[in-house]
């Protein structure tokens, strides 16, 4: 599968900052990154959305959710469940590509598109208005998150790519998977790419796993956060908003 997203090849490591040392040219882009799952789509996710997008045309059933279980049990103790399905979405596996993609669209437009925040989407056009690259960056699957790049204009999507072999797809996540800290690495790299000014731009996100990313932006905005990130936000001194 061809993926559209501008992202590196190689992350850097966590907290690791000398890609930004003072032999670089500084960026002069002002970017406004935004995280996808409960910020611009509040409360829940676009592929808990899909998931049952996929069950209701029947695409994907009891046996898919027998694999999901088996995969997240082979991995244990090593990884936990969670980590598990990050890196395998085994429900996908055998699955033709083209066809998936087709049915992405379609719950984009019926599931999906309706569930966007108005607030999340004044926020771009203000951006835009203003001429800052908007940057979509996630954890979820490329393919389901494309056409939410084109209906907002953002410029680029930085997102999960799952691996095709054969035409179908595999489940397994290959190349950097945006999620926790290394999302801050695949910005960083990002940056230098293509000359955004990190110290000029905005980061918009929900969890308390973005702190490491929401930290490299001189304008990070906390968006509907949870209790564990709202104690994030007043120490740190970052504002708060809900896009609902």
């Amino acid at each position: 599968m061809n993926n559209t997203n501008a992202r590196p090849d190689v992350p850097l490591p966590e907290g690791d900052n000398s890609a930004l040392s003072a032999d670089r040219v500084p960026g002069t882009i002002i970017a406004a990154v935004f995280d996808v799952d409960r910020t611009l789509i509040p409360v829940t996710t676009t592929e808990r959305i899909f998931i049952r997008y996929l069950i209701s045309k029947r695409v994907i059933g009891l046996n898919s959710a027998v694999r999901t279980t088996l995969f997240m049990l082979r991995r244990l103790p090593q990884h936990s469940p969670f980590e598990a399905i990050r890196r395998q979405r085994a429900y996908l596996a055998g699955q033709p590509y083209e066809r998936i993609r087709r049915m992405a669209e379609e719950c984009f437009r019926t599931e999906i598109q309706p569930r966007i925040s108005k607030a999340a989407l004044e926020a771009i056009k203000d951006h835009k208005a203003q001429g800052h690259m908007v940057i979509l960056l996630s954890g979820s699957l490329d393919f389901l998150l494309e056409p939410l790049r084109d209906f907002v204009g953002a410029d680029h999507l930085i997102a999960a790519n799952m691996e095709v072999v054969k035409g179908k797809l595999t489940g397994r996540i290959v190349g950097d998977y945006p999620y926790g800290s290394l999302k801050a690495s695949i910005i960083q790299h990002f940056a230098l790419e293509h000359g955004l000014d990190l110290s000029q731009s905005f980061s918009y996100a929900d969890h308390h796993t973005d702190h490491t990313l929401l930290s490299l932006f001189g304008n990070p905005v906390v968006i509907n956060a949870r209790p564990k990130m709202q104690e994030i936000a007043r120490k740190e001194g970052w504002p708060m908003k809900d896009f609902l």
